[in-house]
């Protein structure tokens, strides 16, 4: 199934908190439309942890429209004001260009869009749909996830008719809304990884369930999970990232304290970061991936095996010092592939930093080059690495995320200068401190052997 989620957080200040109360929607089995997949078990996760989290949750399995407004009728009217809200669906929807629509299960196929409008429920028209009814029972927080299938459920037929659009369109975030797609414009959303992916949940919904849970922050749960989506795609060689809108001016701790439990982000990452390490001969980089990923074992043993085929290091006169044997001067590739590489292993280093664990000093220490000018400042290896270590006792939760639609990047004799929007987030929960916002990086890349961060600077755009 491919398919798209929308999660929107609305607050409505001037309410105290009282009941946390949840709708969940799960559409896998249609009448005429195409049977998904995972919708079902979307939506059984989904409840679990809400329910888990102290919400009031009713959740509803293939459900047709007559039941649908019925039980969307009965769910707006127990709320009141004050309330937090979690509305969540997971099933077939689609977009005539600017409004969105979810399908029941007992819609027919039909070539005419207005009578696709007949048999659908708008999401949010400024009237009647389903997150306006919410807002208008002034419930002091809503959470809305849409998981509907980016595909056009009424196929061919409904493509023809005009303004009618793959997927769905972007819901305009007012202030304090926090709005995410599990795919970008134009990108559709993976159900699962192939026919031997046999995990719980689609692809987007497996990352964010567990990251909500363990963070209990919003935003820190959606940066790990864009990330993770990325590379679990990547692993078949799909392109899904994440978009998302953040207008909250405020906390977006949704559970708990936030911040005391914390996934390192990086469950599908060793895929990613193989295609990476299979072609380095650095023994500092394979034994950082060796180190990182003692509990992958098929992986360790594919860079020991590399490790193991390389040349013997060569002792120095004193023979108490070694060094890497010289390194062999690639084929020169095209510009466009250089730049894709250093790309690459700038977002890699970026997933590395993202880390929150004890091996991440060892993992970014193989992104840099023995010299580096680090933020104006001609600096050894040795120096950079006591910085960062500094920073990460100082910060040890984090998260980063490269906007790679705003980075630019320019080659010229194997050294690449890469611009990056980073959006980031760091948290000390022993000083009960925060830092979030958006900064720009820059970076130069030196691709002569294995690739090499020569240089590194930014500064902060914004805060939040």
């Amino acid at each position: 199934m491919l398919r798209v989620i929308a999660l929107i957080l609305l607050f409505v200040p001037g309410f105290a908190r009282a009941v946390e109360r949840a709708l969940v929607i799960g559409n896998d089995i249609y009448d005429e439309l195409p049977t998904l997949v995972k919708a079902q078990e979307d939506a059984q996760g989904y409840s679990a942890l809400f329910r888990e989290k102290g919400f009031e949750v009713t959740t509803l399995l293939n459900v047709p429209m007559a039941q649908m407004r019925r039980q969307l009728a009965e769910f707006y009217e127990a709320i009141e004001p004050g309330d937090t809200i979690a509305f969540i669906y997971s099933g077939h929807g689609w977009s005539d260009g600017s409004l969105n629509y979810l399908v029941p299960t007992d819609a027919s196929i039909t070539s005419s869009a207005a009578v696709a409008v007949e048999m659908s429920l708008p999401l949010k028209n400024g009237v009647n749909g389903i997150l306006d009814n919410i807002a208008a029972r002034q419930a002091r927080l809503t959470i809305a996830v849409v998981d509907a299938c980016r595909n056009n459920p009424f196929s061919d037929n409904l493509s023809r008719a005009v303004g009618v659009t793959r997927g769905l369109a972007p819901v305009e975030p007012a202030e304090g809304t926090f709005l995410i797609f599990s795919a970008g414009a134009g990108q559709a959303a993976l159900d699962r990884l192939g026919e031997s992916d046999t995990q719980e949940f689609s692809v987007f919904t497996r990352f964010f369930l567990r990251n909500l849970d363990a963070t209990g922050d919003l935003r820190q749960a959606t940066i790990q999970t864009r990330n993770q989506v990325q590379q679990a795609a990547n692993i078949i060689g799909f392109s899904q990232r994440p978009a998302y809108y953040d207008e909250l001016s405020g906390t977006s701790c949704l559970f708990g304290d936030c911040g005391t439990a914390v996934d390192d982000g990086q469950i599908k990452g060793v895929v990613e970061e193989w295609t990476f390490v299979k072609n380095s001969t650095s023994r500092l980089v394979l034994n950082a991936f060796i180190q990182k990923w003692s509990d992958e074992p098929l992986y360790v043993a594919l860079a020991q095996e590399i490790l193991d085929g390389l040349p013997e290091l060569n002792a120095r006169n004193t023979g108490t010092t070694v060094v890497e044997p010289a390194r062999l001067a690639p084929p020169q590739p095209e510009n466009d592939a250089l730049a894709a590489g250093a790309l690459n292993f700038v977002g890699l280093n970026i997933r590395y930093w993202s880390q929150n664990s004890a091996s991440v000093a060892t993992g970014v220490q193989a992104f840099y080059g023995e010299q580096i000018n680090f933020y104006g400042k001609d600096w050894t290896r040795e120096q950079v690495m006591a910085d960062k270590a500094d920073f990460m006792q100082r910060w040890p939760v984090r998260a980063y995320d490269i906007d790679e639609d705003t980075t630019t990047i320019s080659c010229a004799e194997n050294l690449c200068s890469i611009e990056a929007k980073i959006v980031f987030f760091a948290h000390s929960q022993a000083r009960g401190d925060t830092s979030r916002g958006l900064a720009q990086f820059s970076y130069v890349v030196d691709m002569s052997g294995d690739p090499r961060i020569v240089s590194e600077n930014s500064a902060v755009l914004e805060r939040y």
